[in-house]
Formats: structure tokens, C-alpha cells, sequence
């Protein structure tokens, strides 16, 4: 058993400015973790890289589909609670920090992998791992969710992926993470916060 707790944080929120919330459900602890860890060739379990380093990442999302991915983490940005302000579920976020993480994607085997989570988790300081949100509707700050449909081999994309980290955390790495007792490959760079109290209201900057 891993000594972390793994955030399963995998909410949809749907733009509804005068809308009433309804509560947000947890996402599945088997659609976290995948079966199993594909044997195929790619970068090492263990790999440290810092932010603009590729890798390529293996796994099976389901027991017919072996996923192959050039991932690279690009950007990572801290940003005020008052982004979700206006969305139903938002106030789910409590009291956590959101990050925005950048990722630039290429499908680089022979799946179409359309509509696939990737097992990418924030990593805080205190252990957590937190799995990015799926966000429904024209969130255009940060469309975040999984890979768009269809997304078959040669295709590339760059996309959005918002995190939470519980109060009192700070980023610690962004890790690959397919399965238990996998030596996760990781991603560690310089983390931006916001600059203004403007960004508490509007979530730019």
C-alpha cells in the first residue's frame, strides 16, 4: 500500500452563472488506475525531467488499447479560487489551490487513443497525488480533461490541465503514474503564482 493518499478529484462542471450547484461525484478508484503497465519500450520508470523535457509514456488505459505518448509538461501556473467563480461545482474546490498545468502531446504508437485519461498526477509536499478535473462546457481558461476524440497515431496536441492542491501544499512535481508500484516519472520545474488580486475575480494572468 502506498503511504500517499490519492486525490480522486475527477469533477464535471458545466458554465451556469445563475445556475443552483449539484453536488460533484468522485471519480471511480478503478478509472484512476489502469489494469496494467504496458511492457513496450519507452522512457524509463524513474526518469527525472525537468519542464520542456519529453518522455514516452506506456500503459494499457484498457485491457485492447497499449497507449504510446510523447508528453512533455511546459508550464505550470497557480491561480486564485475566484477562477471558478460562476461554474456549478466550483465551490468544490473549497479552500485548494488550483494550478493550471501545460502539456504538449503526441500520440506516438498505433492506438487511437480519443477520449483516454492519462495517468499524469500533481504531487504536492505533502505526498498527495491529485488527479487533474474534467471540466464540461467552454471553461476557456483551462479546458481540462481527457484526450479529445478521436486522437489516432501521428496526432498532436497541446491541452490544459487543472489540478488541485489541499490547503497548505505546494506543487512538489507532476508524475506519470499508470500503477501501483510503478517508479513514477516525473516532471519538476519552476511554478508560477499569480501576480494581481485581479486574477481572484476574473482567473487571468
Amino acid at each position: 500500500m502506498r503511504s500517499t493518499l490519492l486525490l480522486t478529484t475527477a469533477l464535471s462542471l458545466s458554465l451556469a452563472a445563475c445556475s443552483t450547484s449539484t453536488p460533484a461525484e468522485e471519480q471511480p478508484e478503478s478509472s484512476r488506475v489502469p489494469a496494467t503497465a504496458a511492457t513496450a519500450s519507452g522512457t524509463e520508470p524513474g526518469t527525472r525531467l525537468e519542464h520542456g523535457e519529453a518522455a514516452t509514456l506506456v500503459w494499457q488505459p484498457a485491457r485492447d488499447v497499449t497507449g504510446e505518448l510523447e508528453l512533455s509538461v511546459d508550464a505550470v501556473v497557480g491561480k486564485w479560487p475566484g477562477v471558478f467563480e460562476g461554474w456549478v461545482g466550483g465551490e468544490a474546490a473549497g479552500d485548494a489551490r488550483p494550478y493550471f498545468v501545460t502539456v504538449s502531446l503526441a500520440n506516438v504508437g498505433e492506438s487511437d487513443l480519443g477520449g483516454q485519461d492519462v495517468p499524469l498526477y500533481l504531487r504536492d509536499t505533502r505526498g498527495t497525488l491529485g488527479a487533474p478535473w474534467t471540466l464540461g462546457g467552454d471553461f476557456t481558461p483551462c479546458q481540462s480533461g481527457p484526450l479529445p476524440e478521436p486522437f489516432e497515431p501521428g496526432d498532436e496536441t497541446e491541452m490544459c490541465l487543472v489540478y488541485l492542491v489541499p490547503e497548505g501544499g505546494r506543487v512538489r512535481d507532476l508524475v506519470f503514474e499508470p500503477t501501483e508500484g510503478y517508479d513514477p516519472i516525473s516532471w519538476t520545474g519552476e511554478v508560477r503564482d499569480p501576480r494581481t488580486r485581479d486574477e481572484r475575480r476574473d482567473g487571468t494572468g
